[in-house]
């Protein structure tokens, strides 16, 4: 019997979300260069996802030394930015935490990097609006820790969560003086974040929160879109 190995949707998901929003809001883009970007996260998100449970347990081969290095290459190509700092230190936290054990801490930071390839692909296609990707990176981080607090088993305080919300929303709105209309991408999220409600009952009631986190992103990517491009159309 053949085994069929299960594929981390949430990667991919996150991914392509990351890709939308390092795009924002796209017809002041590189139009060539973002397109050249898909066939690379054609082969960048396979690679992410072969890697990640063996970051997970800091076990890494040659092999996968290589794979890094060939996901690397393509970004040997932009312009510099201080903004590159941020996914540089996002994975160098993820990979200490799993080298101290501390997997879920480890899991929301890894996830945390994944949405902070937004600012890369927006540097990779000159677009100089880091704003939408500074939204998308905070919502992920407060998300992945909701998440981590609503798993039965995980010993996370709702405190956690709200707090980190609170401090995202403060740097988002100091961020966000010339363009308050994003501020709009707040409302939902905090409904939920600031009133995190109870842990599940049982572990599996995480697939169905999971597909409420799903819809839940989508719509913040496209209020995203939708608020960041009319702040330059207005």
């Amino acid at each position: 019997m053949v085994k069929v190995k299960a594929r981390n949707h949430a990667l991919y998901f996150v991914g392509v979300l990351s890709y939308l929003v390092s795009l924002i809001p796209f017809y002041s883009i590189n139009a060539i260069r973002s397109l050249i970007l898909i066939p690379i996260l054609v082969y960048t998100l396979p690679i992410l996802e072969y890697l990640q449970p063996k970051i997970s347990i800091i076990r890494l081969s040659y092999k996968d030394f290589l794979l890094i290095i060939l996901a690397g290459i393509p970004y040997l190509f932009i312009k510099p930015s201080i903004f590159i700092f941020i996914p540089l230190l996002l994975i160098f936290i993820t990979l200490w935490l799993f080298y101290v054990k501390n997997a879920m801490w480890g899991n929301v930071l890894g996830t945390t990097f994944l949405a902070s390839l937004s600012i890369v692909w927006s540097i990779f296609v000159d677009n100089n609006f880091i704003l939408p990707s500074i939204y998308w990176i905070l919502y992920i981080f407060t998300g992945a820790l909701y998440v981590e607090y609503k798993i039965p088993y995980r010993k996370l305080d709702k405190k956690v969560v709200e707090v980190s919300w609170v401090i995202s929303v403060i740097i988002l709105i100091i961020l966000s003086v010339k363009t308050p209309l994003m501020l709009i991408t707040l409302l939902e999220p905090s409904t939920r974040y600031l009133l995190p409600g109870a842990k599940l009952s049982s572990a599996k009631e995480i697939g169905k929160l999971g597909r409420r986190g799903i819809k839940r992103d989508i719509f913040f990517v496209i209020l995203l879109i939708l608020t960041g491009t009319l702040t330059f159309l207005l």
